[in-house]
């Protein structure tokens, strides 16, 4: 059964639920779907990539104020068939406004508030309009999922569906070659410059591993926020500045990862985590903290797990991995085989499954 989707997202920059729509988009062009993605403002870094793909973009609503965009929306409504599929929460409000009550779906890509800069009340307020209007929603970990029940956005009789990201190639692409003593060693990290990403923790742990280790390790951490400033006088303040490379935003990040000798994601918490199956991809050992998605995603029993938010732990785990083959070899199989229960054939399904629930429903 083939669909005509209308995906709407808040925007096509190069954040984790943007790639994922890619992904997905792109998937779902080439199985026979008629796809058009509709992102509502900001630069669309990533519209070459949904044009070489095949799927159309709509670039109208980017220019318009929110009330003009429900109009623009309502418009839009032609039949029953079309399966307007909403991401991030922007996109979500308008869709509850904008169409009818059951016409639509959302997907939670966060663990965290609907709006968080703003106050929790009208957040949760916001969230709870949007998930009763929905048809159903899709949550992209059980994280996810438990956080909404948890912060009672989502009631027990609504209908919500865990469906994890996909990549559209689960094979490793790149294996490390073997250390050599002499090695500089470079750990990295793909992260929003955010408190949410616990930057601090990385960089602390870097102190560590500079004064502790007889190799020399460098730091490389890709994106951009608004902690920025902050997080290079926390580095100055270690003396670890001179160790570490602020890269910016990259478009294309498989030579990243494969300049990596370990991957670290420091965050407090993740909605998914999509960087975790991109270092998994590229055959870089990870090492990560225990908590919300991270070990949904990298498996309960994966060796790089961290059980505390220390900077020792952290730098411990690192060394360990550097030092003792076994250990790395033992994180490399574990992680070739947790990649394989995340392909885009599976979560491409899964969508169709739901959609033609709704399609059906819409018709009783």
């Amino acid at each position: 059964m083939s669909f005509n989707i209308c995906h709407i997202i808040t925007t096509i920059d190069l954040g984790g639920a943007e790639k994922q729509l890619l992904t997905l988009a792109s998937f779902q062009r080439q199985s026979g779907d008629q796809i058009e993605v509709i992102f509502l403002k900001d630069n669309p870094r990533l519209l070459k990539e949904f044009l070489s793909a095949g799927v159309e973009i709509n670039t109208s609503f980017s220019s318009l104020g929110f009330f003009q965009q429900i109009l623009r929306l309502r418009k839009k409504i032609k039949d029953h068939k079309t399966v307007f599929h909403a991401h991030l929460p922007r996109a979500e409000l308008l869709c509850a406004i904008a169409l009818p009550k059951k016409s639509f779906i959302v997907t939670r890509h966060n663990a965290e508030a609907f709006f968080p800069k703003g106050s929790r009340f009208v957040s949760i307020l916001l969230s709870r309009y949007v998930l009763h209007r929905a048809s159903s929603s899709i949550s992209i970990s059980r994280a996810v999922t438990d956080f909404l029940i948890s912060s009672r956005e989502l009631s027990p009789k609504q209908s919500n569906y865990v469906v994890h990201y996909g990549l559209q190639n689960t094979r490793v692409v790149a294996l490390p070659s073997p250390k050599e003593v002499s090695k500089v060693i470079q750990i990295g990290t793909v992260s929003r410059l955010v408190p949410q990403k616990n930057l601090a923790l990385l960089l602390k742990s870097l102190q560590i591993l500079r004064k502790s280790s007889s190799f020399e390790y460098r730091l490389s951490i890709v994106g951009v926020g608004p902690d920025k400033l902050e997080l290079l006088s926390i580095a100055k303040d270690l003396r670890i500045d001179d160790a570490v490379d602020w890269i910016g935003q990259l478009t294309e990040t498989e030579t990243f990862y494969q300049g990596l000798d370990v991957f670290i994601l420091s965050s407090n918490y993740e909605g998914f985590g999509l960087v975790l199956l991109e270092a998994m991809l590229q055959g870089v050992p990870i090492v990560a903290r225990r908590v919300s998605a991270i070990p949904e995603v990298l498996g309960m029993k994966h060796p790089g797990l961290l059980d505390t938010d220390t900077p020792e732990e952290m730098a411990g785990r690192v060394e360990e991995l550097i030092t003792h083959p076994n250990l790395l070899s033992e994180v490399l199989i574990h992680q070739r085989r947790q990649l394989a229960e995340f392909s885009i054939e599976n979560t491409c399904r899964l969508h169709s499954v739901i959609y033609a629930q709704m399609i059906n429903s819409s018709r009783d």
